[in-house]
């Protein structure tokens, strides 16, 4: 790596780790930094700057990642058949494992369609990135996908997946999804059955674990729509409607991060909740050897191509209190 480069990425680190303390969202003591980040189909496009997404991520302690398409490691699926490594998948995440970062993966892919084990953009994979010396998974609370079939669900576009973790006082339940897109009333529908099926979900959980937080790309169109999906005793801490999505011709606040304020108010009772701005983070990462940076002018294509069209959104994890 060239030496201005290491440096750029050192400081594009410290800026964003000061920003957060700073701004009281992030970094306080008792805390756990995460973040949730649809990476727009990572393990499919070949020049994906994994090196750059990674260092913009690496100040935080748990990371969520949405729109992974194909698996970094070889493996075997549920009903035996097997898998293979995917070489652009593995990447990023020997990104992420550069920087103290292991994983939690699940175990197939997801999707609309009639068929899962797609290894392309048809399916998804749900990922988890911590930092083992700051938090760790908690598999003695409910995990896994929330049904058993994986493609073309009756209550699910990609079923959603549930990553229990443990820190300190603290442990949550944090599910990762990424729901029906669309703005027409049929794709506004299922979205609402979905958001149905999540919150029955967690009232039907026997366990005495209550702290669920719901994250991830929702394709939530506006706050009218949230206010109509949002069941009493719920909360976003994109209450605000904050576009998270790249584009500045549709700005959309597509992610959110919801949790029950009867459960897990202390938890995430120090709150801001943070858009970090995809597009001037990496344009501080650029190479102008590189030739023009595609966020500067904004071309949408290339730079959803090479980054993502989904900016991360932040937020900070309490781990001083009595848990449940």
């Amino acid at each position: 790596m060239p030496l201005k480069t290491h440096i750029q990425r050192i400081a594009l680190a410290t800026v964003l780790s000061l920003a957060f303390l700073l701004s009281g969202t992030l970094g306080y003591a008792d805390s756990l930094k995460v973040v949730s980040f649809n990476i727009q189909f990572l393990g499919h496009f070949k020049n994906k700057d994994d090196e750059s997404l990674a260092t913009l991520l690496e100040p935080f302690d748990l990371v969520f990642v949405q729109e992974l398409v194909a698996p970094p490691i070889s493996g075997t699926y549920p009903d035996g058949s097997p898998y293979k490594a995917d070489a652009e998948s593995k990447e990023f995440f020997d990104a992420m494992a550069s920087r103290g970062f292991s994983y939690v993966l699940s175990e197939e892919d997801t999707g609309t369609g009639p068929e899962n084990h797609k290894a392309s953009s048809a399916t998804e994979w749900f990922v988890a990135f911590y930092k083992p010396l700051q938090v760790s998974p908690a598999p003695d609370l409910p995990h896994g996908f929330l049904a058993n079939d994986r493609s073309d669900h009756p209550d699910y576009e990609r079923v959603p997946y549930a990553f229990p973790f443990r820190a300190g006082n603290a442990d949550l339940v944090f599910i990762s999804v990424h729901l029906q897109p669309g703005g027409s009333q049929k794709e506004t529908a299922r979205r609402a059955h979905e958001f149905e099926s999540m919150f029955a979900w967690i009232d039907g959980q026997k366990s005495q674990e209550r702290d669920y937080v719901i994250l991830g790309d929702m394709n939530i169109e506006d706050c009218e729509e949230l206010a109509g999906i949002m069941p009493a005793g719920y909360a976003s801490l994109n209450g605000d409607c904050i576009p998270t999505n790249t584009n500045p011709n549709g700005p959309k606040p597509y992610d959110h991060v919801i949790y029950n304020t009867a459960y897990s108010a202390q938890e995430l009772s120090d709150n801001r909740f943070q858009v970090v701005d995809l597009v001037n983070a990496m344009g501080e990462l650029w190479d102008p050897n590189e030739g023009v940076f595609p966020g500067n002018p904004y071309n949408h294509k290339g730079f959803r191509m090479r980054y993502s069209d989904h900016h991360p959104v932040a937020f900070v994890v309490s781990t001083r209190s009595d848990d449940d």
